[in-house]
């Protein structure tokens, strides 16, 4: 599970953000994930609390907006998701040329910090 060192990055970043600040805790951190990472939110939340246990971070909360995969239609410019219900074509023109504009996301979104 490659989600443990996702979260061991995310913990050393966010560290030394709040370290750097001179915070005296962390309130929450925000990411957002894309899909196609392969990333499952339940493990990233687990493996959170034991990254964080004796640091600086320890007791904060992670927030995770999971994105959706987006592409755009290289033949009619639409956006859209592609699923099993639309045969992964676009839904307006049903042709499958299309370029990927979200869903490989590793991001910090936010990170609230106690002065």
């Amino acid at each position: 599970m490659h989600e443990m060192s996702y979260i061991m990055r995310l913990a050393k970043m966010a560290e030394s953000t709040a370290i750097s600040n001179k915070a005296k805790s962390v309130e929450s951190v925000s990411i957002q994930v894309g899909e196609m990472t392969g990333l499952i939110p339940k493990y990233l939340e687990r493996y959170y609390q034991t990254a964080v246990e004796g640091t600086i971070l320890e007791g904060s909360k992670l927030e995770i907006e999971y994105l959706p995969v987006m592409v755009r239609c290289n033949n009619c410019n639409s956006t859209y998701h592609p699923n099993k219900e639309n045969n992964y074509l676009c839904p307006t023109c049903k042709q499958n040329n299309s370029t990927l504009i979200n869903g490989r996301e590793f991001l910090v979104k936010n990170i609230i910090l106690n002065d």
